[in-house]
């Protein structure tokens, strides 16, 4: 399972497979290879396969290097041997209660109260999504018979995105039970969300100010989590609505949406506001300048919300898509008032394209939906050349397309597409001239899609250090799906290339003291912004602990790699020495060379000798003691001069 999971985690989709995007059935994607060679590896690895004669006979020899047509023989075999064991589980999976949605497309009346109550987290959420879709009234009572009598049953939701598209706007009118009996499910996995999110924050201090600046939904309801996960009011035991309170009194930390402050001083409070973002919030008093035509937040706006929210010794969470540049002057401030900012960015398009390795140029154009459909996106550069899966490189190399998915099928349901033009990094510019941006849904992969069926997407075009975003939908497939997203003219940079600029970036840079930036809408993410503050604080703390004379000298603002400071960078390896020993070892295994927990102790021992600090600081800290251990034994038989860092 590691290897599957490695394989799946850290491989790009545009690098699984290198047949044709256009190619015909016949061929079978190297993708599809790869995962049938992984599936026998697995089976390969368990008793109930070895146990089998014909399995094992075959396994071994397929392990062996050689050529020729056996190899594809033996593959054959064990194929048929994997798929009627994969029959046998499924059979059980479904008596058991472990594939119910395998059983609700079957026969959704075999479902009872049973056969629900044994299953797993992950087959739940799908079975609510199915049930919803298909107005399963049974189903949907089941459900609700299960969360009531066993809350532990009931399922957090794992992402912002499927919270607002869950979110039913009709509390269920008189005699309308099915609506009633949705907003009651919904309410009960909004409420095991928060609680789980609660569960991970620590009390403290410091005073926090959460604020969402754009006109963003997914920023807006990740913004109004986090605040509910910080606030010290109850949740309620039952569903209703109106539930009254032990306390009305305003939280300790401040949500600003837009400009405007919002008080959530209970669960009625938080659903309200949550209804009211899924459903498209307007703002009466939203501020204007908070951004620009493009709907960017402005350094501006950061800077005056700032002066006017953050207490001295204070946390700013600014939820937003912009990539916020801070003078100097005002970090040096920000440093000297103690406080510190993290910026959080709930649209994963950006970790889309990381986990795709895609490339960043003078102007980069990204296209990303949510469906296993494929959609393309065209550019016409300046030359009149198209570029598209049909043209990926213009003539002069200038414009590229190096992101392509779902072509050969519905790979992914978190796909990306990417043209960049110019080279970001080596700061050459993208041609000059007159651009046209469109989208085409080149053929349907969703089960069920007609020909009218919409497919929404989003486009993000950016350049001169500006991020622009449109939205839109395909309807249809081929040239009657095309939707123009934009026509632009570029005259060239306006900006410095990134390492000229004197402004420091949230999401560019990771040494700039206190102020660190994350991404994503999964819970996992939202998890991890929730205890922003606390991992703010343990960093100060370590910072103290090995910086002697950090409260004598004036802070930087860029900190250097032999300092430890409150920076992105610092965050990671925070982070990373907190794994478990397991995907540590996994990783090394793979990989080869160093574990992440040697990289982690080796950077931890060469300040910690240069500092002359004592290793039982660590544990006084708060790092686990196999770091700990580690570090010590770094410390005590590694040359610092030499160490491989």
């Amino acid at each position: 399972f590691p290897v599957r999971s490695m394989h799946c985690t850290f491989l790009p989709h545009c690098n699984r497979g290198r047949h044709k995007k256009r190619a015909t059935r016949a061929k079978v994607p190297d993708r599809q290879v790869i995962n049938s060679i992984l599936e026998v590896m697995i089976w390969g690895r368990t008793a109930t396969a070895l146990g089998n004669k014909a399995f094992a006979n075959t396994y071994e020899r397929f392990l062996q290097p050689r050529q020729g047509d056996t190899i594809k023989q033996d593959m054959h075999i064990l194929q048929t041997i994997t798929r009627n064991y994969r029959k046998v589980l499924n059979t059980y999976a479904r008596d058991q209660g472990y594939a119910l949605t395998d059983q609700f497309v079957l026969d959704d009346s075999q479902l009872s109260l049973q056969k629900v109550c044994g299953a797993k987290a992950g087959d739940l959420n799908n079975l609510i999504r199915l049930a919803r879709k298909k107005q399963s009234s049974q189903v949907l009572k089941t459900l609700q018979i299960l969360f009531a009598s066993n809350p532990s049953k009931i399922t957090k939701y794992d992402s912002v995105g499927l919270l607002l598209d869950s979110t039913a706007l009709d509390k269920g009118a008189d005699g309308d039970e099915l609506a009633q009996v949705e907003r009651d499910v919904h309410l009960s996995r909004v409420k095991a969300t928060v609680a789980h999110l609660r569960k991970l924050v620590k009390k403290d201090d410091k005073k926090v100010v959460v604020a969402s600046m754009e006109h963003a939904r997914s920023n807006h309801a990740v913004a109004t989590l986090v605040a509910a996960a910080m606030c010290d009011w109850d949740l309620p035991v039952d569903n209703a609505d109106g539930m009254d309170v032990a306390t009305r009194e305003w939280p300790s930390v401040k949500l600003l949406i837009g400009g405007v402050e919002f008080c959530i001083a209970c669960f009625s409070d938080l659903m309200e506001l949550l209804d009211a973002i899924s459903a498209g919030l307007k703002l009466e008093n939203d501020v204007a300048t908070y951004m620009d035509d493009s709907g960017t937040a402005t350094t501006k706006a950061v800077q005056n919300l700032i002066d006017r929210h953050l207490d001295d010794n204070g946390v700013l969470l600014l939820i937003t898509t912009a990539d916020i540049q801070l003078p100097d002057d005002d970090m040096k401030e920000l440093t000297s008032r103690g406080c510190s900012v993290h910026c959080h960015d709930a649209d994963d398009m950006c970790e889309r394209l990381r986990r795709e390795a895609a490339e960043r140029g003078d102007i980069t154009i990204s296209l990303a939906w949510d469906t296993g459909d494929d959609l393309d996106l065209h550019v016409f550069v300046p030359s009149g050349e198209e570029i598209s899966y049909r043209n990926r490189r213009s003539a002069d190399g200038l414009c590229i397309l190096d992101v392509d998915m779902n072509g050969g099928g519905p790979q992914s349901a978190e796909p990306v597409e990417n043209v960049f033009l110019g080279k970001l990094d080596r700061m050459v510019e993208a041609p000059k001239g007159k651009y046209k941006v469109y989208v085409q849904n080149y053929r349907y992969h969703t089960s069920g899609a007609t020909s009218t069926t919409a497919i929404p997407f989003r486009v993000l075009i950016a350049k001169n250090g500006v991020k622009e975003k449109y939205n839109g939908e395909c309807v249809g497939q081929g040239q009657k799906s095309d939707v123009t997203v934009c026509e632009f003219e570029y005259k060239g940079r306006s900006v410095p290339f990134p390492g000229e600029e004197k402004e420091k970036f949230a999401f560019e840079k990771a040494n700039v003291v206190n102020l660190t930036a994350s991404t994503g809408q999964t819970l996992e993410s939202i998890g991890q912004l929730v205890q922003v503050v606390q991992q703010h604080q343990h960093l100060d703390v370590v910072r103290t602990l090995v910086n002697e004379d950090a409260g004598t000298e004036e802070r930087p603002i860029l900190a250097t790699t032999e300092t430890l400071e409150v920076t992105n960078r610092d965050r990671v390896n925070m982070l990373l020495s907190k794994l478990p020993k397991t995907f540590h070892a996994i990783v090394g295994d793979v990989f080869g060379g160093p574990s992440l927990a040697e990289e982690c102790a080796g950077e931890i021992a060469r300040r910690m000798v240069a500092e002359k600090i004592p290793v039982s600081e660590l544990g006084r800290a708060g790092y686990p003691e196999a770091i700990v251990a580690a570090v010590k034994i770094k410390m005590a038989t590694s040359d610092v001069s030499e160490m491989d860092i």
